[in-house]
């Protein structure tokens, strides 16, 4: 089935990404510190890690994660320390941790050098230890990536490495303030296959200033010839109002409306047509990989990572503005590095907000969760979860998809809930129905666009 472009429209509203339930909006900032490390103490195991290295050379003008611009290398050296000095007062239940997964962001962890990075990992692994078959996720900036950091991060362990590219058109990267050159993502991405790293993963971003789409079919040409593993498609969130930098794109044409929404139908059908296996909404996986196995096979999860393969572990998040997951609760670090850095260095708790989730916030966490990495609920694993029957206590949630249903976007029968495969593009919009959330009144757009 193929949907009109004047439905797409219609469905295009602002919508979460639902990375997180509660969605980090509605997150508070009144939680105790005590909160955060009662479940710290009871950390499973194993247990997935992931830091946040917060510089950057440039600061690219479409970006909307927490970084800074760092002229002065002693950032680095003051940055790790407090690191240190942070993980070595974890309440951990023990002195030492099993993780099954590592992951550090940015920011741009290849900011750090070779040596940095090095001590990065040491400090880590002194109170978290790798089980068997443990994966390291480093993203990178395939720009100022050297031999030698891919040669020390292969030497650490490193299992799969993400390159946040967005476009190869030197007319794009030229308005978002990204230098970036063609041959040097090639480059370093030939060099981490040769080093036995076995993940290799291309960021695109959709509805950047300069890209019609002519030039958007040319990035998804370049990015299936260098062959990755995975490939993520985001769409620009132009939120001025939260980002100020944001502005500077203000000055170039961007598209909107129909011709951003060809360029997200472009994605899906070029990187599909490759052999590509489409995750959820807005990830691709060659069909080997194990993020298509776990899709396969119903065991995937979102969270601010995007789609990852265990969704039995807990995340601790380390660093300026990283956020731990819990079974039942979320916790935000301080996310201004200057506030960050005081409270780390002189041993002070560093939560800035966070959820704490009841019965009912969890109930609704697996389900946005079911729907957006599995596109469909089973009643009946419902019912035995959460001690309730869906038909009945959900009924509102599923009357309010009956105009989806009308268009073939999901189906609803006594035994569960199936998101078809023309539903799986505006999969954000079948989970919003069971957001209560939503409801509430904004004071400003806080979401990006369904598509």
């Amino acid at each position: 089935m193929t949907l009109s472009y004047d439905t797409l429209l219609r469905l295009s509203e602002r919508i979460p990404r639902y990375t997180s339930y509660p969605t980090a909006p509605s997150w508070r900032a009144d939680l105790r510190p005590e909160d955060e490390a009662a479940r710290q103490a009871k950390l499973p195991q194993p247990a997935s890690v992931y830091v946040h290295i917060p510089f950057c050379v440039e600061q690219c003008s479409f970006c909307a994660c927490n970084q800074v611009v760092a002229g002065r290398r002693d950032a680095a050296t003051r940055y790790l320390n407090a690191l240190d000095a942070q993980i070595r007062r974890l309440p951990l239940p023990e002195a030492t941790h099993p993780i099954a997964r590592m992951a550090w962001g940015g920011g741009t962890p290849t900011w750090l050098s070779p040596q940095e990075l090095s001590q990065l990992h040491g400090l880590l692994t002194r109170r978290f230890v790798p089980i068997d078959g443990a994966e390291l996720d480093v993203e990178l900036d395939p720009e100022i990536t050297s031999s030698e950091q891919l040669q020390v991060l292969a030497q650490l362990g490193t299992t799969r490495v993400s390159m946040g590219v967005q476009s190869f058109d030197a007319g794009v990267l030229e308005a978002v303030g990204r230098p970036q050159r063609a041959e040097r993502v090639a480059a370093v991405l030939s060099e981490a296959r040769a080093l036995g790293m076995r993940g290799l993963n291309i960021d695109l971003m959709y509805g950047l200033p300069r890209q019609g789409l002519a030039v958007f079919a040319q990035d998804l040409a370049e990015t299936i010839r260098l062959n990755p593993d995975r490939i993520a498609v985001f769409g620009y969130a132009h939120v001025p109002w939260l980002k100020p930098h944001q502005r500077r794109l203000d000055a170039y044409p961007r598209p909107e409306g129909e011709e951003r929404l060809q360029l997200f139908l472009l994605a899906h059908e070029t990187l599909r047509a490759a052999g590509y296996e489409p995750i959820g909404f807005d990830h691709f996986a060659r069909p080997d990989d194990a993020l298509a196995v776990a899709a396969r096979e119903r065991r995937l999860h979102r969270n601010f990572m995007g789609y990852t393969t265990r969704p039995d572990l807990e995340q601790l998040g380390l660093g300026v503005s990283a956020i731990s997951e819990h079974h039942d609760a979320w916790f935000q670090q301080t996310s201004k590095l200057s506030t960050w850095w005081r409270q780390a260095e002189a041993g002070l708790p560093t939560l800035e907000r966070g959820a704490l989730l009841t019965p009912e916030d969890r109930l609704r966490k697996h389900i946005i969760n079911q729907i957006m990495c599995n596109l469909a609920l089973d009643f009946e694993d419902l019912a035995a979860r959460f001690d309730l029957d869906p038909p009945i206590d959900l009924a509102p949630e599923l009357a309010s998809l009956a105009p989806l249903q009308a268009l073939g976007l999901v189906q609803v029968t006594p035994w569960g809930l199936k998101v078809t495969e023309a539903g799986r593009l505006v999969v954000r919009n079948v989970a919003a129905a069971f957001d209560p959330g939503l409801a509430a009144p904004q004071r400003a757009p806080r979401f990006s666009q369904a598509v």
